[in-house]
C-alpha cells in the first residue's frame, strides 16, 4: 500500500502516526486511491480513474482532491466528497475552493452548525475568500446577527467592490433596520455593478412598491426582460399595477401568467377579484373564479368570492352553494358565514 502524508486516521478512528496508519492498519484507505464507486456503472466511468490518476501524479496538491470531490458529489456520494475535500485541506489549509465547496455541500445538507464552523475556518485560513464571507453573512442574517453580517459583507466588499450579492444583502439588512435610504441605495448599487442581476431588480421593485413608488413597475419589467418566463416577476408587476388602479394592464399581465403557467390558480383568482371589486363585471368575475376553482378545487377564497359575484347577480341559490362550499373547506370562515346568513334571510 502506498504511503501518503495525509493519512492520519486508522479504521477505528484513532489518531496514529503516518507510517503506522498506512503500513500497519489494513483497513486504512489510501487517500490517493480514495473510495472506489460502489456500483458497476459508476466503476465503468473513466472519470473516476482519470481523477484518481491525476491525484497520484501530484498527491500533495489540493486541486486533484477537489476535482474528485466534485465528481463524488455529482454521483450523490456526500461522504466521498467531504472526505476528498478534507484531504485537499490537509494538503493546503489555504485552499479557498475546498473550503467554499465543503461549506456549500454542508449548507445544502442543512448541517448549519458544521457549515458555520467550516466558514469560520475558511475565513481564518483563506481570508480573501469572498464566497465564504458572503455565505457566513447569509447565515448570520438568518440568525439575526446583524452586526456580524455587516462585518462580513463589508470585509467582502473591501476584497471585491463589485460583489452584487453583498450590496443586495446589505439592502435587505438596511431595509429590516428601517434605514430606507441606504436600503434603496444598496439595491441600486447591486444592479449597477451587475446589470443582469434578476434578484436585484425584484428587490428594487418590491422596495419601491412598498414605498408607493411607481418606478417599481420599471424594475419588475427589467426583471422580466432578464427572465421573460418568470411567473414571480409577472405576478409582482400585476399586483403593483392592480394596487395603483391599472386594472387593464394588470388583467393583461395575469393573462400572461396563465400562458406561462396554465396550472396557476392565483392568476384567474386575481382577475376575478379585479372584475368583482373594481370593475363590477360580475359575469367576468364568476367565470374567473370558476377557472381558479377548476385548477384548485379546495380554493375556499375563490368559492367565497364567486358567491359574492353570484349574489350580486341575484343568483342567490348558487351563491349559497358557494358559501357552503367555502365553509366546508374552512369552517371558521367568518365572512362566508355572514354572507350565508345574509342570503338565507333574502331567500
Amino acid at each position: 500500500m502506498k504511503l501518503h502524508p495525509f493519512c492520519t486516521m486508522n479504521h477505528l478512528g484513532l489518531l496514529v502516526g503516518v507510517v503506522a496508519c498506512c503500513s500497519v492498519w489494513v483497513g486504512c484507505n489510501d487517500p490517493v486511491s480514495g473510495t472506489p464507486p460502489s456500483n458497476a456503472e459508476a466503476k465503468a466511468d473513466s472519470s473516476w480513474s482519470t481523477l484518481t490518476a491525476a491525484i497520484a501524479e501530484n498527491p500533495n496538491a489540493p486541486d486533484g482532491y477537489i476535482d474528485r470531490a466534485v465528481w463524488y458529489a455529482e454521483q450523490g456520494d456526500f461522504s466521498g466528497a467531504i472526505g476528498d475535500l478534507d484531504l485537499a485541506l490537509r494538503a493546503d489549509s489555504a485552499a479557498a475552493r475546498a473550503w467554499e465547496y465543503k461549506a456549500e455541500l454542508l449548507y445544502n445538507a442543512r448541517d448549519f452548525e458544521e457549515t458555520i464552523s467550516t466558514l469560520n475556518r475558511c475565513v481564518a485560513n483563506a481570508p480573501t475568500s469572498t464566497a465564504c464571507r458572503l455565505r457566513r453573512a447569509e447565515l448570520n442574517i438568518h440568525l439575526k446577527q446583524v452586526e456580524r453580517a455587516f462585518d462580513d459583507l463589508n470585509a467582502a466588499l473591501k476584497i471585491d467592490n463589485q460583489l452584487h450579492e453583498a450590496y443586495w444583502m446589505k439592502g435587505k439588512l438596511y431595509e429590516g433596520l428601517g434605514n430606507l435610504e441606504l436600503a434603496r441605495s444598496s439595491f441600486a448599487t447591486a444592479v449597477e455593478v451587475r446589470p443582469d442581476f434578476y434578484d436585484g431588480f425584484i428587490a428594487l421593485g418590491l422596495f419601491c412598491a412598498s414605498q408607493g413608488d411607481p418606478l417599481a413597475a420599471e424594475y419588475y419589467r427589467s426583471a422580466i426582460e432578464l427572465r421573460p418566463k418568470s411567473v414571480e416577476a409577472h405576478y409582482n408587476l400585476a399586483m403593483h399595477l392592480q394596487e395603483r388602479g391599472g386594472y387593464t394592464a394588470a388583467l393583461s399581465t395575469y393573462d400572461r401568467i396563465t400562458e406561462l403557467d396554465p396550472s396557476n390558480a392565483t392568476a384567474p383568482f386575481n382577475r376575478g377579484y379585479i372584475h368583482l371589486e373594481y370593475l363590477q363585471d360580475y359575469p367576468a368575475a364568476d367565470s374567473a373564479f370558476s377557472e381558479a376553482i377548476a385548477l384548485l378545487p379546495n380554493y375556499q377564497q375563490a368559492y367565497f368570492n364567486r358567491g359574492l359575484a353570484r349574489e350580486s347577480m341575484d343568483d342567490l341559490n348558487a351563491a349559497l352553494d358557494d358559501y357552503d362550499a367555502a365553509l366546508r373547506l374552512q369552517p371558521d370562515y367568518t365572512a362566508a358565514a355572514l354572507a350565508k346568513g345574509r342570503v338565507l334571510k333574502a331567500l
